[in-house]
């Protein structure tokens, strides 16, 4: 399948697909205002009504802030993440995940809430796991029973985060794991349908955030027809932006770098920060040699810059290696060093996205709601760093 060419006007695009425009658009939107445009577009009409991608990326450029939601069957565990690599390394993975998927009940998992909080941190948009540690899908699915619907808590996480988005005109990313990206003989359908699951049955879908480019630049043979899955997405929603953390063959809207957003020079008050921000960058040269792929394909797209609000190792120099989900010996960031992250991400021009890992019952760790509305506080008193 070719690439849909992001200067392809709606009339037009609908009409080649065959099908009338809010259909081809979005299928499954209740509100007939809402199927022409997405809620959090708003503002942005007659950019959306000639160009939707090109509309969708100004918004994204002007959005500044967001929120990642890493909520998974590892969150259950008390240290989250590292808890999780040491039963795997006892037992079977399978007695593992199984034991983990009984005892998911989400019973203070709020959609609502999460998306409140977002607004009173003044951020434009939320990023969902939709599958990570323990690989158990968050949502509505074909391919597989190990859902959250099939879970003791019988609910789609997905859709009641999509309806509380669509309410507060919030933006809504979706994170796909990694495996997601993969087009070789093993995954490509697989992975297609589920991206169509996603794209058709929870409206207007912001972007399809794709983790793993590790995996990509260690086996770029596993992913030879990546341009075609980028094609069905914008095929799907022809405004939803794509992201494959920091570039993977250039056909990506933005790119998302994980902590730092290299290679780009950058001075830290704090030693071990500038120490950790160093080793990224000799791990980024290592893959990506002499900055000419990324001054050729990424350095001027759009960034955002994806990191914690759990102190981690891989940005602090201390903490625990991850720091996505939630681990409760982990020190959560205040008020004042998350407005570092967010001065050094306008400074390069970049977004934040700022991640919380919600507790196993689904509610939100006390220290990271106070973070979040005292940052939205100083937001609407002094109006974004410069």
């Amino acid at each position: 399948m070719a690439e849909i060419d992001p200067k392809l006007d709606r009339r037009t695009f609908a009409k080649r697909l065959g099908f009338g425009l809010t259909a081809a658009l979005f299928p499954t939107m209740s509100h007939p205002q809402a199927l022409q445009l997405p809620a959090y577009l708003q503002g942005y009409d007659e950019a959306f009504a000639e160009n939707p991608r090109a509309a969708a990326l100004k918004w994204f450029q002007d959005a500044k802030f967001g929120l990642f939601v890493h909520y998974a069957l590892a969150s259950l565990l008390p240290r989250g993440k590292v808890d999780f690599l040491e039963l795997l390394a006892a037992e079977k993975e399978s007695a593992v995940v199984k034991r983990l998927f009984n005892q998911f009940t989400a019973e203070n998992f709020d959609a609502d809430f999460i998306a409140d909080l977002a607004m009173s941190a003044g951020m434009a948009y939320v990023n969902l796991t939709t599958q990570h540690l323990g690989r158990m899908y968050m949502y509505r699915t074909k391919v597989s029973d190990f859902t959250s619907l099939h879970s003791p808590s019988r609910r789609d996480l997905l859709s009641e985060m999509a309806k509380a988005c669509e309410k507060r005109k919030l933006g809504l990313f979706l994170y796909v794991p990694p495996e997601t990206a993969r087009t070789d003989d093993e995954y490509i359908e697989h992975n297609h349908t589920i991206l169509r699951e996603l794209l058709t049955q929870y409206g207007p879908i912001a972007g399809i955030w794709f983790d793993g480019i590790g995996n990509y630049r260690r086996h770029p043979e596993r992913y030879t027809r990546l341009s075609e899955t980028y094609a069905l997405v914008r095929s799907l929603q022809p405004q939803c932006l794509i992201s494959f953390k920091d570039g993977g063959i250039g056909e990506e809207d933005f790119i998302s770098p994980e902590h730092f957003l290299l290679p780009i020079p950058t001075v830290w008050k704090n030693p071990l920060r500038q120490k950790r921000w160093q080793i990224r960058l000799q791990r980024w040269k290592k893959w990506n040699g002499d900055r000419k792929r990324w001054e050729r394909s990424f350095k001027h797209k759009p960034a955002e810059i994806n990191t914690t609000l759990q102190e981690c190792m891989n940005r602090d120099g201390v903490g625990a290696p991850g720091g996505w989900i939630n681990d409760a010996q982990a020190r959560h960031l205040n008020a004042d060093e998350v407005m570092v992250l967010l001065k050094k991400a306008r400074e390069l021009n970049a977004n934040l996205l700022l991640n919380i890992g919600p507790l196993g019952d689904g509610s939100i760790h006390p220290e990271d709601m106070k973070t979040l509305r005292e940052i939205g506080r100083r937001i609407r008193q002094n109006g974004f760093p410069k």
